[in-house]
């Protein structure tokens, strides 16, 4: 089966980081990521950007919003599909990834989640 892990981190703590201390933070992950990448049949693997355009209804007319939406705080910061047998070993598996193995990362909101994928044919 695939899963989608979803990876999300507080915008707002992490940008109060200066370049040296988020090079430092991810260089801790580095190890942690080859694990991860070892261990887990990996399909895809995106980092996306804070350039983002949304559009959502207002008053009967799409609205567009081209701003990182900061309103939550909360930004994604990894999405990845991969195969496992089932949920439980896909959490199994999401669980080696820097999110949950880095204690710093609490600090800064860090989480993920892991859903089943379907395919739409």
């Amino acid at each position: 089966m695939q899963f989608l892990y979803v990876g999300y981190y507080d915008a707002e703590r992490m940008d109060a980081l200066s370049k040296e201390e988020i090079d430092a933070l991810m260089s801790r992950c580095d190890a942690l990521m080859n694990t991860f990448n070892e261990q887990v049949d990996v399909l895809s693997d995106w980092h996306p950007g804070l350039t983002t355009q949304a559009f959502y209804w207002q008053d009967g007319v799409v609205q567009k919003n081209v701003e990182p939406d900061r309103t939550h705080g909360e930004q994604i910061g990894s999405l990845i599909v991969f195969e496992a047998r089932d949920l439980d070993h896909a959490m199994e598996l999401a669980s080696l990834h820097p999110t949950t193995q880095v204690a710093e990362g609490e600090s800064y909101g860090w989480r993920a989640e892991v859903r089943p994928l379907s395919a739409i044919s």
